[in-house]
């Protein structure tokens, strides 16, 4: 009669090893740490073996007498059971490193997105984030699983059209930019022979993308100003709209703002190199105007490291597109679903539709219409010379025309807003 369940869990380990025998070979070998492995013992070409079968832990007292049997048929076959195993045991082995090359010459698109999001995409700013969002929504679904080299001109511009048909031309011209990249990256790595992109430029998808000209006029801040309290946002939202326009901001350098880069005594914002559009530090001389809203901003979310904190955790700031989405949502003829109805339309402007971007547009004009010279509002703004020459040489930064540009324009919003004078005369200032 062999083993049973409660013989073996009632064995316990000794100072040698301990030997359980089933019978027909099979025996459980117990070692004195208290490890358990089943063993089959035979005799071949007249010496004495043992196949090892596994641990009692990952095999059972029935499985283990399956194996038994299986290689006492070797073995009344004339055949090694250990041999045959080992035999076995290579030509998985080849099978499997067949495979393996298989689907590396077959890769997977969304695989190889997945590897392209790891090792390029997370160096972007956002860590790739709205590339990986864009492409869950309207690329994966028709490409994930379909073999990279198998993907053709046509499946990509399928894709396209179908975003530039719901009147997303820019988000057309986006996606095709970030795919042109993955398959330059794929491309280098000799993961495709042909770049399915090759040759199509963005007129050929969403097309030439028209440069956005809006401007608020002083009447139409003047009008925003006394609709913002049926808008019903937040009041930290408020802020960042006069912020925007009184800093000449972009709302992702708002968004991502700390409290240690707002120097209150010196009347600076320093944004950070990692925060700016063109990865360079820029100072922001803050106006009256500006320092003021700061301020008040501060008694609001001063408990936070960030200037704008998430909702949803302390240790990050609110999401990129929150802004944006407030005032966008508040200019909208119909509610989207599921979102409140409070403030529909309530931001709606004469002059048309307005964006969070367009406020730092508005800034730098009243900045020329106040007769701030053209290069000391491209300081402003903190734009790259686009003239190699000038950028090699001019590296002076005008700090004092700067600061008083800031100051001219916090004065003009504070005289147009508030209705509060101006009195500090007007310099003029001139590039050197």
């Amino acid at each position: 009669m062999g083993l049973t369940v409660k013989q073996i869990e009632a064995a316990q380990p000794g100072d040698k090893d301990v030997f359980l025998i089933d019978g027909e070979g099979l025996q459980l070998r117990i070692y004195p740490s208290g490890k358990r492995a089943w063993q089959f013992r035979y005799q071949f070409d007249g010496k004495r073996r043992v196949m090892p079968l596994g641990s009692y832990e990952h095999v059972t007292l029935k499985e283990a007498r399956t194996k038994a049997a299986e290689a006492r048929k070797h073995l009344d076959g004339g055949i090694c059971p250990l041999t045959h195993a080992k035999t076995e045991a290579e030509a998985l082995a080849r099978q499997e490193e067949a495979a393996r090359i298989e689907r590396e010459s077959r890769r997977i698109f969304g695989a190889t997105v997945e590897e392209w999001f790891e090792l390029s995409l997370s160096g972007r700013k956002d860590g790739g984030k709205e590339t990986m969002r864009t492409f869950s929504k309207d690329v994966m679904p028709h490409l994930a699983d379909k073999e990279l080299g198998a993907i053709s001109k046509a499946d990509l511009l399928n894709i396209l059209d179908r975003v530039k048909k719901r009147g997303a031309k820019v988000l057309a011209n986006h996606i095709f930019g970030d795919l042109r990249q993955f398959f330059n990256w794929c491309e280098a790595r000799d993961l495709i022979t042909k770049h399915p992109l090759r040759g199509l430029k963005k007129t050929d998808v969403g097309g030439t993308q028209p440069e956005r000209e809006r401007v608020l006029s002083n009447d139409e801040l003047k009008q925003l100003r006394d609709q913002l309290p049926a808008a019903h946002m937040e009041r930290t939202t408020e802020l960042a709209i006069w912020l925007m326009l009184s800093t000449l901001a972009r709302v992702g350098e708002l968004t991502q703002a700390r409290w240690e880069h707002i120097d209150f005594n010196a009347g600076t914002w320093t944004i950070p190199a990692g925060n700016s559009k063109n990865a360079k530090e820029h100072t922001i001389f803050l106006s009256e105007f500006a320092a003021r809203h700061f301020e008040e901003l501060r008694t609001l979310t001063g408990w936070s490291a960030w200037c704008y904190p998430s909702t949803r955790t302390t240790d990050t700031h609110i999401c990129l597109r929150s802004i944006s989405k407030q005032i966008k949502d508040r200019q909208r003829d119909t509610a989207l679903s599921n979102r409140s109805l409070r403030g529909l339309g309530a931001l709606t402007l004469p002059g048309g539709g307005w964006t969070a971007h367009d406020l730092r547009r508005t800034g730098a004009t009243l900045m020329g219409e106040l007769g701030i010279l053209s290069e000391i509002v491209e300081k402003c703004l903190n734009h790259v010379e686009a003239n190699k020459l000038k950028r090699t040489y001019q590296r002076h930064e005008l700090k004092a025309e700067r600061r008083e540009a800031w100051r001219r324009l916090g004065a003009h919003l504070d005289a147009l807003l508030y209705g509060k004078a101006d009195n500090v005369i007007h310099a003029s200032f001139k590039a050197a």
